[in-house]
């Protein structure tokens, strides 16, 4: 997957990850190669597919792990 093809969503809600990944497909010049979209792990990739009509087999949800916050140099 080429990186001009993806689409990092992570941390977005619905709304907004549809508006991305239609302005995304908008742009695709090449449309034989999915679109990869970056969401969270809880992402519920049907929602998201039924939103994006005929164009959603244009896209490969790619689910990433939750990540925990790592604080380091905290003082005490």
């Amino acid at each position: 997957m080429n990186v001009s093809q993806t689409v990092n969503c992570t941390g977005l809600s619905a709304a907004p990850t549809v508006l991305r990944i239609k302005q995304a497909l908008l742009r695709l010049s090449d449309r034989t190669s999915p679109l990869g979209v970056l969401v969270d792990a809880d992402c519920d990739h049907k929602r998201l597919a039924s939103c994006l009509g005929d164009r959603a087999g244009s896209v490969r949800f790619v689910p990433q792990a939750k990540r925990t916050p790592i604080y380091e140099g905290a003082k005490r």
